[in-house]
């Protein structure tokens, strides 16, 4: 589905004379010559012009491909393109949202692929970043992350066989050692301020969304913890199901099995 003209040319005029290597543009200014009764022409021109980074010029070449040309096959390039031109300029939810449009309506498209893997891209772009004088990232929200992994998730999913499946699951990975990252930091939020019951929760949460990380050792220690926690609480029912838990879990030769067997032959048998 073609971005509505409005919303792309009101987004194409926030860029600055500079940006475009043009000073004040005119978006309605008509194509002419061989460009306006031929879509290939007018897509290269488009792209000559993308590629020169003359945004709006290149606007004006596409938006006249998609609304002359409709059914060819350069109105779906179009439609990339002006996603690219978002990412390129670090637009990236605006580039997200045109990606995800495209692989609605050109699921089938062989550029169906390079497209749902830039929607996870764009959101991966989009994540909170780690200045020196800012709170690490990991503190920060979290949502572009979220959406990045569901994205490449989806991705693998729908294209299993693409050229860019490794990089996206290398990303995925990535991006899933950052959400583990900021459920720990809540957690010792929880922990430092003896909010017991907190803590233990987001240990939980963090076993069971992230415990395959580290080679299964973020299971352990974070149910291990959640059972400290429990503990201090003074929840022994809460205590007893994530120790039965990391047993189950966990491999006998992990230190946290064996002591988590150990504690469970001490608490009180569980009330009936």
């Amino acid at each position: 589905m073609a971005m509505k003209i409005p919303s792309l040319l009101l987004s194409a005029a926030l860029f600055s004379a500079c940006a475009t290597g043009k000073e004040n543009p005119d978006l309605t200014k008509p194509i002419t010559g061989a460009a306006a009764s031929d879509a290939a022409k007018a897509y290269e021109k488009g792209m000559s012009e993308k590629k020169d980074k003359n945004y709006l010029e290149a606007t004006r070449y596409f938006e006249s491909v998609r609304n002359n040309f409709p059914y060819s096959q350069f109105a779906a390039l179009a439609d990339l393109a002006v996603a690219d031109m978002a990412f390129e300029r670090d637009d990236f939810a605006s580039a997200a949202s045109a990606y995800q449009d495209f692989v609605k309506s050109h699921p089938s498209h062989p550029k169906a692929d390079y497209a749902a893997f830039r929607v996870g891209l764009s959101n991966f772009e989009d994540k909170a970043s780690d200045w020196f004088i800012l709170p690490p990232s990991f503190e920060k929200d979290q949502g572009p992350v979220k959406q990045a992994v569901d994205a490449f998730q989806r991705f693998i999913t729908a294209y299993p066989k693409s050229e860019y499946v490794t990089r996206a699951r290398d990303l995925a990975n990535g991006c899933r050692e950052r959400l583990a990252a900021h459920d720990r930091y809540v957690a010792g939020f929880y922990w430092k301020r003896k909010a017991w019951k907190g803590a233990a929760g987001r240990l939980v949460s963090l076993a069971d969304n992230y415990g395959d990380l580290e080679d299964g050792r973020l299971r352990s220690d974070s149910l291990w913890r959640a059972a400290v926690a429990y503990q201090m609480a003074n929840d022994p029912q809460s205590q007893r199901d994530v120790l039965q838990r990391l047993v189950q879990e966990t491999p006998a030769s992990d230190p946290h099995h064996q002591y988590a067997e150990a504690e469970l032959k001490s608490l009180p048998a569980p009330q009936k």
